[in-house]
């Protein structure tokens, strides 16, 4: 049996698929939550864009850089850089903090001890 993978193309869609990433996270390796972060990320990047009836080659242009790299920051393949990702907020009018405002209740450490806090 194929399997179809749709590409979300309106930003209430990108969102839903968000949450659905947000519920994985945690529950995972380190290197599993950076995947899932990097998706988040892109999938945000994605809402946005959508919202704002934009192309990947519109946002490549703005950010100099390839639509094929817009396509990967949006699949999660590639992380975007924080000097990128500050760009595309001023360019889009976008607060930064919209981007990760999903994880602020989500913990990395998944209730394991963190060495540095006893350095404190």
């Amino acid at each position: 049996m194929e399997t179809t993978v749709r590409t979300l193309t309106t930003p209430r869609e990108c969102a839903r698929q968000v949450e659905v990433l947000l519920n994985k996270f945690n529950n995972y390796s380190e290197a599993d939550n950076d995947k899932i972060f990097r998706s988040v990320m892109g999938m945000k990047m994605r809402q946005r864009r959508l919202d704002l009836g934009l192309t990947q080659t519109k946002i490549s242009r703005m950010l100099q850089v390839t639509f094929q790299q817009i396509q990967k920051y949006e699949k999660g393949t590639n992380s975007i850089s924080s000097l990128k990702l500050l760009k595309f907020c001023e360019l889009t009018e976008t607060d930064m903090k919209w981007f990760f405002e999903p994880f602020k209740d989500r913990k990395l450490t998944n209730g394991r001890d963190n060495d540095n806090k006893s350095q404190r």
